[in-house]
């Protein structure tokens, strides 16, 4: 399965994004569910791996319950 693959697939994906100001920076990382939907997961010690946990759980569950965007007419 290739990147473009993964993208596409009902997965729940980790994803981190940076965010700087003139105060500082940080790391925030999230889960973004197959309809796009971001799942922020914060900046602390512990938000990588709640991070991961929650995508394992979502992908365990059944991920393509998340997929309300392509609702089958």
């Amino acid at each position: 399965m290739n990147e473009f693959d993964i993208l596409r697939s009902p997965l729940a994906l980790v994803a981190h994004r940076q965010i700087h100001s003139d105060a500082g920076g940080a790391t925030v990382f999230c889960v973004v569910l197959a309809d796009g939907f971001i799942v922020e997961c914060g900046s602390d010690g512990y938000s990588e791996k709640r991070a991961s946990l929650l995508a394992e759980a979502v992908n365990g569950s059944g991920p393509e319950k998340f997929l309300m965007a392509r609702k089958s007419a």
